[in-house]
């Protein structure tokens, strides 16, 4: 019993001592615990303004805008300045719906059949009494649909040909926007490019309507989106483009205008060297100007 007791101490005096040298290690450092590493933080990257992305666009100019009340608005790019367009006398709102701009001078707009100073009169392309196109020659540029090549045609065929654009870029070269309607042929829609009077390009698809040229009188537009050269090709618009209807091209004819009466879309030209891309401006117009320098709001008046 005695031996028994003796063990138990010596057993119970050895744990006490492992004890102890344990301890003893634990405080080498003074007792002090090393310091807790300071949380780490990660900033993300902040969103890119739609500044921010029209200034890396080098989108930029001043244009007048009609908003779906039909009130004239200047919008200031890429700062996103909008300012509501005064009467002559500084009173109320300017209103225009459709228009163009000459000369500082709010315009309605100009007819289909009438525009770039040419006419479409008794079958022609005029400007003012000077045939520039004759009816044979919208004829054959009409036969290189493929849906109206067909032999017959001459200056009595019952050939209905409804003028949807003009345009002149240059003293050299005229497209004529078109729809055709033949016996036994649904209406046809197509863009003749002419130079020095001779046929270089036909655009298919369309409809095309309301063409308007480039700050440089390089390209000329259609509303759906389509672009012509003047030596005889044509771009189509991208697949993915919302609706709407192409308006204008920007000062630099890198990006054309697309309203839809909520939303401004610019998308770019051939002549973008950029990625292709679309860029969408929250601003409800339903037809635009964009001119080289912008546009002064000050200096628009009503033409009389």
């Amino acid at each position: 019993m005695r031996r028994s007791v003796t063990l138990v101490l010596v057993v119970l005096v050895g744990s006490l001592g492992a004890l102890a040298v344990a301890d003893a290690l634990r405080s080498g450092d003074d007792g002090k615990l090393a310091p807790a590493s300071p949380p780490t933080t990660t900033t993300r990257p902040r969103a890119p303004t739609l500044v921010d992305t029209l200034r890396r666009a080098a989108v930029s100019g001043s244009v007048l805008y009609s908003d779906h009340e039909c009130i004239l608005h200047s919008l200031v790019l890429p700062q996103m300045v909008d300012e509501v367009i005064r009467d002559e006398n500084g009173a109320g709102a300017f209103h225009a719906c459709r228009f163009e701009v000459a000369g500082g001078r709010i315009i309605g707009e100009p007819s289909a059949e009438k525009a770039s100073g040419l006419a479409f009169r008794h079958g022609r392309i005029l400007a003012g009494d000077d045939t520039v196109l004759s009816r044979r020659s919208l004829i054959s540029a009409a036969q290189r649909h493929p849906n109206l090549a067909f032999e017959g045609f001459d200056e009595g065929s019952p050939l209905h040909i409804r003028i949807t654009g003009l345009a002149r870029p240059t003293g050299r070269e005229v497209i004529v926007a078109m729809s055709v309607r033949a016996h036994f042929v649904s209406r046809q829609f197509l863009a003749a490019i002419f130079r020095d009077r001779a046929l270089v390009g036909v655009g298919f698809g369309g409809p095309y309507r309301h063409l308007f040229v480039s700050s440089d009188r390089s390209l000329v537009g259609a509303e759906n989106g389509t672009i012509f050269m003047p030596h005889g090709r044509t771009v189509h618009p991208p697949d993915d483009l919302p609706s709407g209807r192409a308006v204008a091209f920007s000062p630099d004819d890198r990006w054309i205008a697309r309203v839809n009466g909520i939303s401004v879309f610019l998308f770019a030209t051939s002549v973008n060297n950029g990625p292709a891309q679309i860029l969408r401006l929250p601003v409800p117009a339903q037809d635009l100007v964009w001119e080289p320098g912008g546009v002064d709001p000050g200096a628009v008046v009503r033409a009389g």
